[in-house]
């Protein structure tokens, strides 16, 4: 404890959000990435040729884009600055996550079950909704709803705790989720399940807020360079020589120590680079949880008719091309589906911005434009708007 000794117990200034929209632009292509290379990783282990090692290199690069979403939806989530009121905040995440739980949940079960597995009688949804991953990428949906029930009381951190205790109750509940993936991966001991699936990752979404105002400087830059580029290193090395008849699976996990500094280490190094600029995944972020929660549908199809890769040029297709044009694809329907109202609740977009708050009152018509209040006038292409006008901060990820 006595590192904890040294925190003072005031939070850092504020610093711009700005940096989160592109970061999990560039996050959500990782995702793709993780889910367009999961089989050939697993399928070509066996010869363990360079095809392999490419891939493997390729998936343990894009591991830090899920608890980085985690992170960046805790950094949001817990600001002191977005009030109080739990019946707000949850009513709200209702129509943002609930909703599209709900109904992609519907639609994965029957794509596994009449796609992917039509002569598997024994694979039962009902079981496989009680896991608490019911498809893919579906689990993180689980994950944010158990995160968000709890967050009026995670938030008391934020308002009433000192800078020293949020470090150490993330650092502690990282530690509990840490040695839980431990237990189950590695001696296969319990299983996640539909209501603790979210407490292992209950680590990062605090620490996320706690890293959120940190700001680098030249020396820490480049030692996170260091432990991004070097966790990642350790994950390949350890996938590959680790024992068993398919590549080990535990340092691939979320919670296993190179995927736990990677993570961290990329969500300082976001922040670092991304203040400014990056237009265009500004305006492609809004359409990054309909890719999320579309791409294993094109995904699946897709790669089934293209085959598994055996080539190194294969390899690379499916994890720098496919992954891209997945992503176009899901942008273009999602971007179509969000303008039809009836469909725009699945997306997330059903419910009202703030259904809490009264109308803004109009301005006098004698106002000056200069006089326009900060929160009627149009925000800044690179300009982070505020937290109750601000898509769901943890509505994406995989």
């Amino acid at each position: 404890m006595a590192p904890l000794d040294r925190i003072g117990s005031e939070n850092l200034p504020p610093t711009s959000t700005a940096w989160m929209n592109p970061a999990r632009a560039i996050a959500i292509v990782a995702v793709v990435a993780i889910h367009s290379l999961g089989t050939v990783v697993e399928e070509n282990y066996a010869s363990m040729g360079p095809d392999w090692w490419v891939a493997n290199g390729f998936d343990s690069a894009a591991r830090w884009s899920v608890p980085v979403f985690i992170m960046i939806a805790g950094a949001l989530a817990l600001d002191p600055a977005r009030g109080s009121q739990p019946r707000r905040f949850l009513s709200k995440r209702v129509w943002r996550i609930g909703i599209p739980l709900v109904f992609w949940t519907a639609v994965y079960v029957v794509f596994r079950r009449f796609y992917l597995l039509p002569a598997d009688d024994g694979w039962n949804p009902g079981l496989a909704i009680l896991t608490g991953s019911p498809f893919v990428q579906l689990y993180f949906l689980y994950v944010l709803a158990g995160l968000t029930l709890l967050t009026p009381f995670f938030r008391l951190l934020s308002v009433h705790g000192s800078r020293r205790l949020q470090w150490g109750t993330g650092l502690i509940f990282l530690g509990i989720g840490m040695l839980d993936q431990l237990a189950s991966i590695v001696f296969d001991v319990g299983e996640a399940n539909i209501a603790t699936r979210f407490l292992p990752m209950a680590g990062f979404y605090i620490l996320g807020w706690v890293l959120r105002d940190v700001v680098l400087s030249s020396r820490g830059v480049m030692l996170s360079w260091l432990a991004f580029a070097g966790s990642i290193a350790i994950t390949i090395v350890w996938a590959g020589f680790g024992s068993g008849e398919k590549p080990w699976i535990f340092p691939y996990e979320y919670l296993s120590p190179g995927v736990v500094v990677a993570s961290v280490s990329a969500y300082l190094l976001l922040h670092h680079h991304m203040n400014t600029g990056f237009r265009l995944l500004h305006w492609f972020y809004p359409y990054s949880f309909g890719v999320f929660l579309l791409h294993p549908l094109v995904l699946y199809p897709i790669r089934n008719a293209m085959g598994l890769p055996s080539t190194v040029p294969g390899v690379l297709v499916h994890a720098i091309a496919m992954p891209i044009v997945y992503t176009i694809i899901c942008v273009v329907v999602t971007w179509l589906a969000v303008k039809i109202p009836g469909v725009r609740a699945v997306f997330g977009e059903g419910g009202p911005r703030n259904p809490h708050s009264k109308p803004m009152p109009r301005p006098p018509r004698t106002m000056k434009r200069a006089q326009t209040p900060a929160s009627a006038r149009k925000p800044e292409p690179n300009e982070t708007r505020q937290p109750d006008q601000s898509p769901d901060p943890g509505a994406t990820g995989g």
